[in-house]
């Protein structure tokens, strides 16, 4: 009887692997990390529609999504927050004026950048543990556990490019856009620092894109492909 269990069992399992339709998420979490300047939720959007669209239904209840402001916004909600005021304190500089300041305006009382902190990586972290998502940005990299499982794709370009694109789509000096950019930089790179418990090297992430000189097209076929690989694994 035993035999003819285990018969059964490794039948069932070896058909399972040969049906398994083109695409089948398997749990796996990709975050999608980029340099200012660098779009990725029009990037990360086609990836998702393409992905949906091989599994043709197998997975209805969980197809692919991602979460970008989505995570500011769950965080916000436990935290009894407004997103736009969470957004803020991640990224000031200077907390202790900021709580000063909103001390001074309301009686309410604020949590502490450690809380704040903590329930963003409990978000990320639940997202992660349903599988199908791509988290974007809020240290991604750094939140998600690195297993065979995950990937890591980050979305960059030379500074000089940044510069002229930031410049013109938001018409401001080349100046206030460098500027802008350095900002943007330095509060992504210490919040993923945070949470890594180090500044994040080039070899944590498994697919690194010049947006620059790949057009979208490209990116979302490099991004696609290798998800749908290490989906069938």
């Amino acid at each position: 009887m035993e035999s003819n269990f285990l018969s059964k069992y490794l039948y069932a399992r070896f058909t399972d692997e040969l049906t398994l339709p083109r695409g089948k998420h398997k749990g796996v979490t990709v975050t999608v990390a980029r340099d200012t300047g660098c779009d990725a939720i029009p990037v990360v959007k086609e990836v998702i529609k393409q992905l949906n669209a091989d599994l043709k239904g197998a997975y209805k209840d969980q197809p692919w999504r991602y979460m970008s402001k989505e995570i500011l916004e769950q965080s916000a909600k436990k935290l009894n927050m407004k997103p736009e005021l969470l957004d803020k304190l991640i990224h000031q500089k200077d907390r202790s004026f900021v709580e000063e300041i909103l001390l001074s305006l309301s009686t309410e009382n604020y949590p502490n950048d450690i809380k704040i902190k903590r329930t963003i990586k409990e978000v990320v972290q639940s997202a992660e543990q349903e599988g199908a998502v791509i988290v974007v940005g809020r240290a991604g990299v750094a939140i998600v556990a690195h297993s065979k499982r995950n990937l890591h794709v980050k979305l960059t370009a030379p500074l000089e490019w940044r510069v002229t694109k930031i410049a013109k789509e938001y018409k401001v000096s080349e100046e206030q856009a460098l500027k802008h950019i350095k900002e943007s930089d330095k509060q992504r790179e210490n919040l993923r620092k945070y949470f890594m418990g180090r500044k994040v090297q080039p070899t944590d992430y498994d697919l690194i894109l010049n947006v620059a000189t790949l057009t979208k097209k490209e990116v979302v076929k490099a991004m696609v492909e290798l998800i749908r690989f290490r989906c069938l694994k």
